[in-house]
């Protein structure tokens, strides 16, 4: 892969992981546009960069994490479960390009409800923690944005805007971990030495903490329903490319 191809990925992840638009799916559209195979490996890659954002961005909130625990052993046990079951199609599903303007639109419904969703302050609940945590299990589809579900699910269960911020990303710690494990064969032989990768992985991993600072200013300000007008016009986009 050359240096620019690997940079807009890279670029493209960062971004797309932590904003309400899917980050799969736009690697997915990306890849297309620039003629390149979906490659699962490659998107646990780059997310393993992202996973180090998180950990730089909430460095200072340890413990919040460990207060929470128990919640977020429980609101993994869904993506667990579905990445067993369906672990043989998960390759195939994820290459399958010509779902993704259908899983665009999905996931642009999920974030403009946010507008519309009253602001509550309540607790988080081991109830609550399993719903937000089958919204993470669907996030598996390319096109299914994973914070703007998890966040829609914790604004629709009554949780205040950090609460449903806060918890959404803890929860990728462990859902990013486990992709690692799922896909350790294909990272075998992956190239991790590879000049254009590790400049990708280092671009993947600023840019997310800068994504992260974004996202947090638009949930805090109420403006996260905004994204999903972006989302409808890349589902619009993508209907010309998949």
């Amino acid at each position: 892969m050359t240096f620019l191809g690997a940079t807009i990925l890279a670029i493209v992840q960062g971004l797309a992981e932590f904003l309400p638009i899917s980050s799969k799916g736009h690697l997915n559209l990306v890849q297309q546009i620039l003629g390149l195979e979906p490659s699962l490996t490659l998107d646990i890659f780059l997310n393993t960069a992202t996973l180090f954002s998180v950990f730089f961005f909430f460095r200072k909130q340890l413990n919040y994490f460990l207060q929470n625990l128990s919640f977020i052993i429980v609101g993994t046990l869904p993506t667990v479960v579905v990445a067993i079951l369906f672990r043989q199609n998960i390759d195939q599903i994820f290459s399958d390009t010509k779902i993704l303007p259908f899983l665009f639109l999905i996931t642009a419904l999920l974030v403009i409800a946010t507008k519309y969703l009253p602001v509550k302050k309540l607790s988080l609940t081991y109830k609550k923690a399993i719903i937000i945590g089958l919204f993470q299990s669907i996030a598996i589809l390319p096109g299914i944005s994973r914070s703007g579900s998890t966040i829609f699910a914790g604004l629709l269960l009554g949780l205040s805007s950090t609460e449903a911020f806060n918890f959404s990303f803890c929860l990728l710690i462990p859902a990013s971990i486990g992709a690692l494990v799922f896909d350790y064969k294909n990272f075998v032989t992956f190239n991790f030495f590879d000049p254009a990768l590790i400049t990708a992985f280092f671009v993947a991993l600023v840019v997310g903490i800068i994504a992260l600072k974004i996202l947090q200013k638009t949930i805090i300000s109420r403006n996260f329903w905004q994204f999903g007008i972006y989302v409808i016009l890349v589902a619009l986009v993508s209907f010309f490319f998949v």
